[in-house]
């Protein structure tokens, strides 16, 4: 194979012979190139001539994406023409300077994502066509986000002077402004891509496939997981001089395999005759139900008001739609006044009724919980689409196309609307293995989860349901075994909702899933809490022995807990009466005690309690039930959702968490108790 430095040597010698005449005078002519894709390191070749004059200028090559170093000429990228300095001529200079871009790739050019490895479970189909179309999106920088953590301790905890005084959509754009698009579009026209359109912080755009690997410099192709396809690339470059106006471009590393954390399909009952005759006599032991729940958490004396302003919401992912017959159904069953739901759709999400077709199971536990607890407050769905395949339409750059990323598009469309529009809490029931989201989008979206929490609004995830990790095993290549935390979960914007069982006790679920992060140290608000787990509710040999699959100085999650499964939720699927369950019915649960809290505070003439973890951290744990019984298991090849072996999984012995006393990585904090939190909340 010839070297791309043999070939520029070669091309620019025959370059000089051709117009030896015009060059004449230039004593020493360099040509300075870099070595082969992907760029790390620059080289340059000297060619002597006669004279005594030298020159060195940069030469651009921007239609192509490229750009070259060439010392002794000058040349205007934006017309592709090479002009001598000192007004020398140069004949043949459009296919001179073609050739030159076609052969170098670019100087300036960074690599901004890259993944060691094709994730586990995932293999290369074939590389995608050319004239394949591809839509994407680029979510510019924002400015300030490292005032953004010290402005959250400001708003979010009890007893500083700023405590609840949250900022609005003006007030956060001001503070934490979005990088211009000038120079982005300008890049992107430069590539004659003409489809593109702006969103909030994102500029989309939608193009060949051709184009957006010259544009940066990569290489994208089909992955197939299972029955799960996607369009992705494993790494990719920006020109140097955008570095810090795009914070990264998506979908490109993110494979992931998000998915509810209930395993609902599996996990989902369809409950008999017999034991909905004992659920109608109020056995608790056998079913939970709406009753069940208000002995547990006490919140059985409080009844919110629908004029107060506090509004509940959620998250609906992976083609999921929440039913409203199954909602009027469940009402009945449970003799609640009649409520529907509003629905808002985000990147062409759709709310699919028709239960011949509809992916329902999640969005109805969600959507059922929230009601059920938290009535007559208003709810409102979020549906993002969607489930890949999908081929984009270069005419609709904005079109549905996240292909299972939709963290992104969800929460640029929250910030991008006014404070009066959105629920001041919202529940999430999605999640994916941490490692398995690029850092940098992990990241992005984190801090857009700040920001949202700097409007007064509480964000709350489930931790999911795999206890300590389902596969356990790294993706960064070298295929070692490690615990699996779980995204969004992790970061430290949200409040994680991990799971319990039984009833009266509850004890820690074993496939609540909790740890560490290894994408986000530990947070400021739980030093204290986790400090006090790790010197006292862990043994120095476990500790020793778990530090080689777990980052004890991450941040750790869950934050708090509510019943989760066995006994199930009784619940309204299809038209039918199902058992279920879940972290996906404790985050909904947990989230609609959360707006009730939210309704005694408007009531009173407060603020909404926007960020959480402060206030539980430092106060609201006083108000907690403490869960000191059960343990999560994990990393043992089986899938705790499926109960199914898990092919490849790495097997780490004895692997499992205990409900200890204080905070730990099952239960968080504990069990709420309304009456007391209520009291608490009001005194602030």
């Amino acid at each position: 194979m010839v070297s791309a430095k043999a070939i520029m040597f070669t091309m620019i010698t025959a370059v000089m012979a051709q117009n030896k005449t015009q060059i004449g005078t230039t004593s020493e002519f360099r040509v300075c190139t870099v070595d082969a894709r992907p760029i790390y390191s620059e080289s340059c070749i000297s060619l002597n001539q006669t004279g005594s004059t030298q020159f060195n200028v940069a030469v651009g090559c921007r239609q192509y994406g490229y750009n070259v170093r060439l010392a002794g000429l000058a040349v205007n990228s934006d017309f592709l023409s090479v002009v001598p300095l000192n007004s020398f001529s140069m004949r043949s200079s459009g296919l001179y300077t073609a050739l030159l871009c076609s052969l170098a790739a670019s100087t300036n050019a960074v690599i901004h994502e890259k993944l060691a490895a094709v994730p586990s479970g995932w293999h290369h189909l074939e590389d995608a066509g050319s004239d394949h179309q591809i839509s994407l999106s680029i979510a510019l920088a924002r400015k300030n986000l490292d005032q953004l953590e010290s402005k959250l301790k400001d708003l979010s905890t009890p007893g500083e002077s700023q405590y609840g005084q949250w900022l609005d959509q003006e007030d956060v754009d001001t503070l934490f402004p979005v990088a211009s698009d000038k120079a982005v579009i300008s890049w992107l026209r430069s590539a004659n891509i003409t489809h593109i359109a702006r969103q909030g912080s994102l500029v989309n755009f939608a193009t060949t496939v051709d184009k957006v690997n010259k544009l940066l410099n990569t290489t994208f192709a089909y992955y197939q997981s299972g029955s799960s396809q996607r369009l992705r690339t494993t790494e990719y470059s920006i020109p140097d001089d955008l570095v810090d106006s795009i914070d990264l471009i998506s979908p490109t590393t993110f494979f992931g395999k998000e998915k509810t954390s209930a395993g609902l399909n599996q996990r989902a009952q369809k409950i008999d005759s017999h034991v909905a005759k004992r659920s109608n006599s109020s056995s608790c032991a056998d079913l939970i139900t709406l009753s069940c729940l208000k002995e547990m958490y006490n919140f059985g004396n409080y009844t919110p008001s629908a004029s107060s302003g506090s509004k509940l919401g959620f998250a609906s992912f992976l083609n999921e739609s929440a039913s409203y017959s199954d909602l009027a159904k469940f009402e009945r069953l449970f003799n609640l006044p009649s409520q529907n739901f509003s629905v808002e759709l985000i990147n062409g999400g759709v709310n699919d009724q028709n239960q011949t077709t509809a992916s329902l199971t999640e969005a109805d536990l969600d959507v059922e919980l929230l009601v059920g607890v938290g009535h007559p407050l208003p709810v409102t769905e979020f549906i993002t689409s969607g489930e890949p395949p999908f081929i984009p339409d270069p005419d609709e750059p904005s079109a549905a196309d996240n292909e299972n990323e939709p963290y992104l598009q969800y929460y640029e469309y929250l910030l991008s609307k006014p404070n009066s529009a959105l629920p001041q809490v919202i529940s999430n029931s999605y999640g994916d293995d941490e490692q398995t989201v690029p850092e940098y989008y992990a990241k992005r979206v984190c801090n857009l989860i700040g920001l949202v929490g700097l409007r007064g609004i509480s964000v709350l995830e489930s931790s999911g349901d795999e206890g300590i990790g389902s596969g356990c095993r790294t993706t960064d290549g070298t295929n070692s075994t490690q615990f699996n935390p779980i995204f969004p979960a992790t970061c430290p914007y949200v409040t994680a909702v991990g799971g319990t069982m039984s009833y009266a006790p509850e004890i820690a679920w074993e496939a609540s899933s909790g740890g560490f992060s290894n994408y986000f140290e530990r947070a400021w608000f739980q030093k204290e809490a986790v400090q006090n787990y790790l010197s006292h509710h862990i043994t120095n040999e476990t500790k020793q022995y778990y530090s080689q699959f777990a980052n004890f100085s991450g941040r750790g999650f869950p934050d708090v807990s509510a019943h989760s499964f066995e006994p199930s939720y009784e619940v309204i699927f299809y038209g039918a009466r199902y058992g279920s369950g879940g972290t996906s019915a404790a985050c909904p649960l947990f989230s609609a005690l959360v707006g009730m809290l939210n309704d005694a505070r408007l009531r009173a003439g407060k603020s909404t309690l926007g960020f959480l973890n402060p206030l539980l951290y430092s106060k609201g744990y006083k108000a907690l039930t403490d869960v000191t019984a059960g343990q999560s298991i994990g990393c043992n090849g089986i899938d705790p959702q499926s109960d199914e072996a898990v092919a490849g999984a790495g097997i780490i012995p004895w692997a499992h968490w205990n409900a200890t006393v204080g905070w730990d990585p099952v239960t968080g904090l504990g069990l709420p108790d309304f009456e007391k939190l209520r009291q608490l909340v009001l005194s602030l």
